[in-house]
């Protein structure tokens, strides 16, 4: 493998970067170890060994025949070489494939990557030469390797999506980073799991719904096209396949691609292992991966996948093992595991068990009351602050409405000139000359007085009200007890405008008894309910200021319909009354995790009601 990257500089990141390259680089071949030699001064140097135990690779492989002979064969030609080694260990011997790569500057090699692979490897040599150097551009990129956009892009989405071996972490950034890397507008990533396929991940969601219209419609897509073709299926909205003529309408995808990932590459018959969605929406001005391209990528995602889903087996196999090993004959094996899922059963129905949620929720006060403003206006005056303690009908806040002091200033103008009228009026009436000037008779003076005398009653009673309006911006505890709202000095600051019906102030009893809101999860409403119900419920709740002792309540009201909010999801809020005596120091909006007992249920119900209930509803809704 010729490759012109620069050899790293010799800087506690470069080392580590150097590090993360050759453990990824052992993941990537699925070999058993590797090593990384460094050879300017023609004399092997260990500089990092990955999964080959605590002893040290130079410490030993002078010991190994062709081996320092291999190493300076690819330092004189700058070519692979491959050889073959038998280790001892305390099962027996074991031979092993030694691949050794050059890493070259220039023309001249600086470093040898070792990789150690089984006998029988999965991939070719070609395959791994053309990994290797691809993360190659990712843990030493040069000057050159920069020019080179697309490489440098491609490299460092390889090194993303091989970083993990948690199978939820590992699908997450196969999604994301892909998306990123082909400039698609969203994938998709389907595991298999059996005959069917389940979705793991959607690139730009951070938790997946398995109730959304869009699962249901991914896996059922996922599972059509494997009973199609174990190839790549590309459908457009111009001239979409049959199968995805309602996703096509469901999701008004112009392009959809629908790649296979393929395990196992040694195997003949190769097994797929999930399933890579990419849709498009729109068209794109800027640079889009072609399914081509895809393609090629999809056989990294597929050997990453894999090598997460092996290391999730492992971690949860063990027992199966054993099983294996103790019941080898299949009669013995197959009696025993009839007659322990029988007993299984029968204790699952049959052995009672107390059924328990749990959840989170917050203290509040049974007694509060909130202050909305009365009127569209500005803040003029804060007269409490957090905390404070105040009587019923106490001044809390003092708005301004320029409206209404325009409109009352307005009114008086027009009171003022009427009643001057009036006055005017008054004084020729009582003036005969001034009368016959003006060439009115006293029924018309009369006549006009009254009419005077109407329009000032009506403007008082518009000034009235308005007055009585103004006196309303006061607004006025509705309770005595203590404002209990946070931050009011900034939140309520002078001038602030405020509109009618906006929530300003709360005012709460604290010496009377608590509300504990209980958020149960929209799983777990049906044995809540019930139980609520039949009244057979129990509360019990600790609080972070007293963990060590937990605190009873009990339950009084439950809330018309669910919520949603971005933390808890979907919740449904039951009320649960605490005694003030129980919770003494308590602060409002405290929060509590709680636990609600449902009664006895059988313990099968217990463990496995989650399962219990969606194959429930899955069959009810069939």
């Amino acid at each position: 493998m010729e490759n012109s990257t620069s050899r790293p500089v010799s800087s506690s990141s470069a080392t580590e970067r150097w590090d993360v390259f050759l453990e990824m680089a052992v993941t990537v071949s699925r070999a058993s170890g590797g090593a990384i030699w460094n050879v300017q001064q023609r004399q092997p140097v260990l500089v990092s060994q990955h999964q080959l135990g605590s002893q040290r690779l130079d410490t030993v492989h002078e010991q190994w025949p062709g081996h320092v002979e291999s190493l300076d064969r690819v330092i004189q030609t700058g070519k692979s070489q491959s050889l073959e080694a038998k280790f001892e260990q305390a099962s027996g011997s074991r031979t092993l494939r030694l691949l050794l790569f050059p890493i070259l500057a220039g023309h001249t090699v600086e470093n040898i990557l070792e990789l150690f692979l089984p006998e029988q490897s999965e991939l070719t040599d070609s395959q791994i030469e053309s990994s290797v150097q691809q993360l190659l551009v990712w843990a030493t990129p040069s000057s050159e390797a920069r020019t080179s956009s697309n490489a440098m892009e491609f490299a460092t989405w390889l090194a993303h999506i091989y970083q993990h071996l948690d199978v939820a972490a590992t699908c997450y950034t196969i999604t994301n980073e892909t998306r990123l890397w082909s400039g698609w507008d969203r994938l998709s990533l389907l595991v298999a799991e059996g005959k069917l396929f389940r979705l793991r991940s959607v690139s730009g969601v951070d938790a997946l719904d398995p109730r959304s219209t869009t699962v249901s419609t991914l896996e059922s897509v996922a599972q059509q096209s494997l009973s199609q073709s174990r190839k790549t299926i590309v459908s457009n909205e111009s001239d979409p396949k049959s199968f995805l003529q309602d996703y096509h309408d469901r999701t008004q995808a112009k392009q959809v691609a629908l790649i296979p990932l393929l395990g196992a590459v040694h195997s003949s018959n190769r097994e797929v292992i999930g399933l890579l969605v990419c849709d498009r929406f729109e068209d794109s001005s800027g640079k889009v991966q072609t399914v081509e391209d895809l393609e090629i990528s999809c056989h990294h995602i597929a050997v990453a996948l894999e090598h997460a889903l092996r290391y999730e087996n492992v971690q949860v196999s063990p027992l199966r093992r054993v099983v294996r090993r103790v019941f080898s004959r299949r009669f013995v094996k197959s009696s025993f595991v009839i007659a322990l899922f029988v007993l299984a059963g029968i204790f699952l129905s049959l052995w009672p068990a107390t059924l328990t949620v749990t959840g989170a929720g917050f203290l509040e006060p049974q007694q509060a009351r909130d202050v909305f403003a009365v009127s569209n206006g500005l803040i003029e005056k804060l007269h409490v602050t957090q905390g404070e303690t105040v009587a019923e009908s106490d001044e809390l806040l003092t708005l301004r409405s320029p409206e209404l002091d325009l409109e009352i200033n307005r009114i008086q103008g027009e009171l003022t000139t009427v009643r001057q009228q009036i006055d005017d009026l008054v004084k020729i009436r009582s003036d005969p000359r001034r009368a016959n000037e003006m060439r009115q008779s006293s029924a018309e003076l009369a006549a006009r007085g009254e009419e005077l005398k109407t329009v000032e009653t009506g403007l008082q009673r518009q000034l009235d009200l308005m007055k009585r309006q103004a006196k309303e911006l006061i607004l006025r505890s509705p309770m005595s007890g203590e404002v209990i709202s946070s931050n009011l000095e900034s939140i309520l600051s002078s001038n602030r405008p405020v509109t009618r019906t906006d929530r300003l102030l709360r005012i709460a009893d604290l010496t009377s008894d608590w509300i504990a809101k209980l958020h149960v999860d929209h799983r777990d409403i049906g044995p809540v309910l019930e139980a609520y119900r039949s009244q057979t419920a129990t509360v019990t709740f600790l609080t972070a200021d007293a963990a060590d002792s937990s605190k009873e309540a009990i339950l009084q009201s439950v809330a018309p319909s669910v919520s949603t909010d971005a933390i808890s999801g979907s919740t449904l809020v039951f009320d649960a009354e605490v005694k003030r005596s129980v919770i003494p120091d308590a602060k409002p909006g405290t929060t509590i995790l709680f636990r609600i007992d449902c009664g006895k249920a059988p313990i099968g119900y217990v463990w496995f009601r989650r399962l219990i209930d969606r194959l429930h509803g899955w069959w009810t809704l069939r």
